[in-house]
């Protein structure tokens, strides 16, 4: 599990601590060891020099009691008896504490040799600064310092000369003898020591007391506004974009929290312009679903138009292989009974009998009425006459492409159109030229099943306009270009009625126009269709080539 940061800072102060103090106890530990010995040196010092001036202060006192003395050269020479008594007063007033003095011995100098003159206490042994005394020169002598130190365990011991000097009669004064101290010192109980074994226990109270402080205040004032922070932080990444941290103080904890805010702020500004542009784009996208779906339903509405074209086309060719046929049938049929017809008026005329005239007349009316039925029957497969009204072929043709476009795309086709500015207006039929149209674009799809390009175009040629629907399809040889127009005549090997072009010739000669084809094998196929602009008829003319005909009884039968 990850530590948190004040723990982690916590850990970290304290180690830091652990090492300054240790780093200060040693510091101290040194320094309190360099001051102690320098104080006892001090001390030993002091008690020699306390020692000898005893001693001087004897020798002071005994010669002003003894006058008769003062007159020689020599120096005075106390009494060293009472000056023994006189040095325990002087070592029980110093009273030195942690420091024990061990034993005071004086050194008197006689012929060159040093001899001991007092010695306190009266069992200590022998001592060794003896041999070292006789190794100092003359100037050391006259020194007050420590001469001697030993280290033994916790255990120190120490030694401290002063000069002792008796004056003379002439004022000038001579060393007769050397004050020695020794000292043992037992550091467990000495101040120093017991400072350095207190210093321990209060550097670990030290250490926990910061650790525990630190750990509060830290937790207090950086981990808590920056758990607020980070608890904000969560909140706005879970979408809560309203989650500011008031900041605390003015300082970088408070700086960071204000900027937080202030990118929060920024962040619900985008958001919210995000939602905006997001709003729009959905009303956008509805409406371009709802745009979709009205082209969806004028293509679907577009394919039905298209779907009916093809039935009434179907129905049209249907229509015109039954005119061919009635046709023939009218033609076949119209001589006999036209010779029929005749004999029987014949016969009439000359037969008196009114049986044979009954019966003549009987063959007569069935005669009749078998041309009537043939008449009947001809009528019933005539196409209508075209309703003419105010038409713009561009605006058809739009139409007629946007009808037939899923179908090409289908068969791989590549609708190319060059239409011209401006609507083409002219009198025409619209759903015949629609017929018309029609026609030649599925004859374009057939001749082209691997896929190609359809080109229509549309310009105004003075008083016409000129229509031309081109295809890259297979094309159609030069010795079928000519019957291409004829009842019954197909390219399609059986899987055409030959009728389609046939119907196309007469719509557009209807419509006072004309069409005219070019094609080569292997380069497509080229239809040029010309109408009138502005003129139109109501009736076909007497000119206009119908189907066929036949004469029943002298009258013509239409096709």
């Amino acid at each position: 599990m990850a530590l948190k940061l004040h723990t982690k800072t916590t850990l970290l102060i304290s180690v830091v601590l652990v090492i300054v103090f240790a780093v200060t106890a040693g510091i101290y530990d040194y320094y309190t060891k360099s001051i102690g010995n320098a104080n006892e040196k001090q001390r030993a010092e002091i008690l020699a020099s306390r020692v000898a001036d005893t001693v001087e202060e004897h020798i002071r006192q005994q010669r002003k009691k003894g006058h008769e003395k003062l007159a020689t050269e020599e120096p005075f020479e106390p009494d060293w008896a009472e000056v023994q008594d006189e040095i325990k007063g002087t070592i029980m007033k110093e009273n030195p504490g942690a420091i024990q003095l061990s034993e005071v011995r004086i050194w008197k100098i006689d012929q060159g040799h040093w001899q001991e003159a007092v010695r306190l206490p009266q069992d200590a042994g022998a001592s060794p600064l003896e041999s070292l005394l006789t190794k100092l020169s003359k100037e050391d002598l006259h020194k007050n310092e420590v001469i001697w130190k030993a280290q033994q365990g916790q255990t120190t011991r120490l030694s401290a000369m002063s000069p002792v000097f008796s004056p003379m009669e002439n004022g000038n004064s001579k060393m007769i003898a050397t004050a020695t101290v020794l000292l043992t010192i037992d550091e467990h109980a000495s101040i120093a020591w017991r400072l350095r074994r207190l210093i321990w226990p209060l550097m670990l109270l030290s250490i926990v007391s910061i650790t525990l402080i630190t750990y509060f205040l830290f937790r207090h004032i950086i981990y808590r506004p920056i758990d607020e922070l980070l608890f904000a932080m969560s909140r706005a990444e879970a979408g809560d974009l309203g989650a500011e941290v008031k900041p605390s103080a003015e300082d970088e904890i408070g700086l960071l929290t204000s900027r937080f805010n202030r990118m929060l702020g920024r962040l619900r500004a985008m958001t919210d312009e995000l939602n905006r542009h997001q709003r729009g784009l959905e009303e956008r996208v509805r409406d371009a679903t709802a745009e979709i779906g009205e082209r969806k339903a004028q293509l679907e509405e577009a394919n039905f138009e298209l779907f009916e074209m093809q039935r009434q086309l179907t129905q049209l060719e249907r229509l015109a292989a039954a005119g061919q046929l009635a046709a023939q049938f009218a033609h076949e049929v119209g001589t006999p009974l036209n010779l029929i017809s005749g004999h029987v008026q014949l016969l009439r005329a000359r037969a008196t009998d009114e049986r044979v005239i009954k019966r003549l007349d009987i063959i007569e009316g069935q005669i009749e009425r078998i041309t009537n039925i043939v008449r009947s029957m001809l009528d019933s497969t005539r196409k209508p006459k075209p309703q003419l009204e105010l038409t713009d072929i561009n605006a058809l043709l739009a139409r007629i492409f946007d009808a037939t476009q899923p179908t090409l795309a289908l068969h791989g086709v590549e609708l190319s159109t060059s239409i011209g500015d401006g609507p083409l207006m002219t009198q025409a039929d619209p759903d015949q030229l629609q017929q018309v149209f029609i026609n030649l674009i599925n004859n374009s799809l057939d001749a082209m099943p691997a896929g190609g390009v359809l080109h229509v175009s549309t310009v105004r040629d003075f008083d016409t306009i000129l229509i031309e629907i081109s295809d890259t399809g297979e094309g159609i040889r030069r010795d079928q270009i000519e019957l291409i127009f004829d009842p019954l005549f197909s390219t399609k090997q059986g899987r055409g009625t030959g009728l389609g072009l046939t119907i196309v010739k007469q719509i557009i000669s209807e419509h006072g126009g004309a069409i005219e084809a070019e094609s080569e094998p292997g380069k497509g196929a080229v239809f040029r269709i010309k109408l009138p602009i502005l003129v139109g008829r109501e009736e076909p003319s007497a000119t206009e080539p119908d189907v066929g005909h036949a004469e029943v009884s002298g009258e013509a039968v239409e096709v």
